[in-house]
């Protein structure tokens, strides 16, 4: 699985988290700890955290010049992990000219800083995804550290049935307020594509059906239709799309890109409503070392969970697993249809690259990721959301279903 997501364009850092000469950043992917620096030129180098010398963190470095200098003796390496210069050793040493870290390359996009982990002669085109594309100050990106594995972080996400219970707006023995709370039991129904999969939640609303079409493009996405026209008007149209980065076996990186092209976002109102303030190091204050806060008088009188915030009721209900899911312990039903065809596409995807060393999926620049759209709608009950939603034929998957 870990080689499946190298082969894939990742967002790694908050563009904010660098600047020119300024401080390296530590990050860990894929269980590799590695820094990442902004040159004196803006370019940007993410490489091996540790001096091929001694060892020691080029993140304790000097950045300047060009490049980042390790502390202990002195080894300067440039952003595509070059020593440029051995100032301890003799002035006609070679050794300079010989000596790399790795380094992986960089893009910088919707806020973000993306690297690409897998094999050189297999890297795809950097994809162009549409928050790309949104006016400045339209388009937020968040991160912050979930505390398990990324599969069960981002099950939780794939999940449309448990909206109207976990993030119910109101005391289990209140009445509920919106679609997903009235209708508990949506029908679901999945679509295996080129890209991954969709899958749409389908509910009573009235006389009419309302359809929650999710996107779940390979290896770790999750795109969130937006709350729809019944919604309060500066959440109609607002989307979010969820990035589950593997940190390493045991944390995610919670990556989050929150658009909408019609507003400005408040990136303080939203963090408001994920509720998951973090330390310099992205793990959350508020976590399971003080039970996430949870407020049981809040759960008589104001919301199901007595946890405040969509994002912190989400980490809590995933990171209460455990650090890994015991899935032979559970006991599935038909609410996690979506849940069930996350792990086969998935095992699938592993597999066939296993065997064949060939991960199609991974080109995600010969998409059209702006046919790739998460939607609320509602449409008459003789209808087919399909009909609706089409899935073009440049979209449909190749070969047989997962």
């Amino acid at each position: 699985m870990g080689e499946l997501m190298r082969r894939f364009w990742m967002p790694a850092l908050l563009t904010q988290e660098l600047q020119a000469d300024g401080k390296p950043v530590r990050i860990k992917l894929l269980g590799e700890e590695l820094v990442a620096f902004m040159d004196s030129e803006g370019r940007i180098g993410l490489l091996d955290e540790h001096c091929p010398h001694r060892g020691s963190s080029l993140a304790l470095g000097v950045n300047g010049e060009c490049g980042l200098r390790c502390l202990f003796h002195g080894w300067k390496f440039d952003v595509t992990g070059q020593c440029v210069d051995t100032p301890a050793e003799p002035e006609n040493s070679k050794l300079a000219k010989a000596m790399r870290v790795k380094a992986y390359p960089t893009r910088v996009a919707g806020g973000m800083v993306w690297t690409y982990m897998g094999p050189k002669e297999k890297e795809p085109v950097f994809p162009h995804f549409p928050w790309f594309d949104i006016p400045p100050g339209s388009c937020e990106a968040f991160k912050v550290i979930y505390e398990c594995n990324y599969a069960q972080a981002l099950e939780g996400a794939v999940d449309s049935s448990h909206a109207g219970i976990l993030h119910r707006d109101s005391a289990w023995d209140q009445p509920a307020k919106w679609p997903h709370e009235k209708d508990l039991r949506p029908k679901l129904e999945i679509e295996y594509t080129r890209y991954g999969m969709r899958y749409c939640a389908v509910r009573n609303d009235g006389e009419q059906k309302q359809g929650r079409m999710t996107q779940v493009p390979l290896p770790f996405y999750t795109f969130i239709p937006p709350d729809g026209p019944k919604a309060p008007e500066f959440r109609r149209n607002r989307r979010l799309v969820n990035a589950f980065v593997p940190r390493d076996d045991y944390t995610t990186w919670h990556i989050q890109f929150f658009y909408d092209p019609g507003q400005t976002i408040d990136r303080e109102h939203r963090m408001g409503e994920a509720n998951t303030p973090h330390d310099e190091q992205f793990f959350k204050t508020n976590g399971m070392s003080v039970w996430y806060n949870q407020d049981r008088e809040m759960m008589r009188t104001q919301n199901m969970s007595g946890i405040i915030g969509v994002a912190l009721q989400d980490h809590a209900v995933s990171e209460t697993m455990g650090k890994i899911a015991d899935r032979s312990k559970e006991h599935l039903g038909r609410s996690d249809m979506a849940v069930v065809a996350f792990r086969r596409m998935m095992l699938k995807a592993a597999r066939r690259l296993a065997e064949t060393g060939e991960m199609p999926e991974a080109d995600q620049g010969q998409f059209n990721w702006g046919q790739i759209t998460a939607e609320t709608f509602n449409f008459e009950p003789t209808q087919k959301w399909q009909d609706i939603q089409p899935l073009g034929d440049d979209l449909q998957p190749v070969g047989a279903a997962a």
